[in-house]
């Protein structure tokens, strides 16, 4: 690895690594996966804030001091104040959609705690709050994860018996709409430990299945992943993502974060799944052709057992 001083954060076609250690989460490394470069600088903006999610430029961060909220820019640095949430309120699901102009006062935050969605927009005084309700015969458990796909949010539910359940919500004036997705064939949960993934791939929503055993479940197992077919909405199973590359996240409790973009340079292996453990600083790599699991050094200056790495897109 080789460390470099240049100060910009420059956007590019596939995720930067951002690895946040220190004592409070001070100091954040930008480590550039294709070249293996990475350099160091303290953004004081994002000092002890895990992101929740980003989108573009734009990231969400949380205060673990103050359970504050805010939208940091990583490009421009500007910071918006965003409404306080209950400190009770578990913010594991987190989606940003895209700012229909340029202004990011257009774009609508939202955090899934249960089966309550709290939403809301730069500005907002604070968040809006509704709970999602509907007839499964009381076989409703809790959303495990949700992503946005052609303007809709698509998210799971767990339920007590049979397959889990895929539904849409949008925004209709100021409340949610809720639709069930009637996909014929789900993929039942596996007899292991999972964490279900949804991600937007090119305008294509997929569904992965993380497998872990071993010790507290940290050994990674595999991953099986499923294309939807929305004319016949049929999950169909693959193994080529057609020279894409999947990004996941685990910060901690964070673990539903997922990127997906192509592969288009070198240093970026295709039809894989990259991924990162808690208090962990390797990178780990899935190969969907032959099942193998590799691992290399993020960084070789960051924590060894406090760093919390997140892949952030800035396009």
């Amino acid at each position: 690895m080789e460390v470099t001083n240049f100060s910009p954060i420059i956007p590019q076609p596939y995720p930067w690594l951002i690895i946040c250690d220190g004592k409070n989460q001070e100091r954040q490394t930008l480590v550039n996966i294709s070249d293996n470069h990475f350099k160091s600088m303290t953004i004081p903006e994002m000092r002890n804030k895990p992101i929740c999610t980003s989108t573009k430029e734009w990231l969400v961060l949380k205060d673990l001091d103050s359970m504050d909220l805010c939208l940091l820019n990583l490009t421009s640095k500007d910071v918006v104040q965003l409404p306080r949430l209950e400190s009770t309120i578990r913010t594991d699901i987190c989606i940003l959609s895209s700012p229909e102009s340029e202004s990011i006062h257009d774009c609508h935050v939202m955090f899934i705690d249960g089966l309550t969605f709290y939403f809301c927009q730069p500005g907002d005084k604070k968040f809006s709050e509704q709970v999602f309700e509907f007839d499964l015969e009381g076989r409703l458990m809790w959303i495990p994860t949700a992503t946005m796909v052609r303007g809709k949010v698509y998210f799971l539910t767990i339920v007590s018996e049979g397959p889990n359940e895929l539904f849409t919500a949008e925004f209709v004036n100021s409340s949610l709409h809720f639709t069930k997705f009637t996909s014929k064939n789900l993929p039942m949960p596996l007899p292991t430990e999972i964490v279900d993934y949804l991600v937007e791939s090119s305008g294509e929503l997929l569904f992965i299945q993380k497998m872990r055993g071993g010790w507290k479940f940290n050994k990674i197992l595999g991953f099986s992943i499923f294309r939807m077919d929305f004319s016949s909405q049929m999950w169909v199973q693959v193994n080529n993502i057609r020279g894409q590359t999947i990004f996941l996240s685990q910060p901690y409790g964070l673990k539903h974060k997922a990127i997906s973009c192509f592969a288009r340079e070198k240093g970026i292996r295709k039809n894989s799944i990259y991924f990162t453990k808690c208090s962990d600083r390797y990178i780990y790599i899935f190969d969907l052709e032959d099942h193998s699991i590799s691992k290399s050094l993020s960084c070789p200056i960051v924590s060894k057992h406090n760093s919390r790495l997140d892949w952030v897109m800035i396009p």
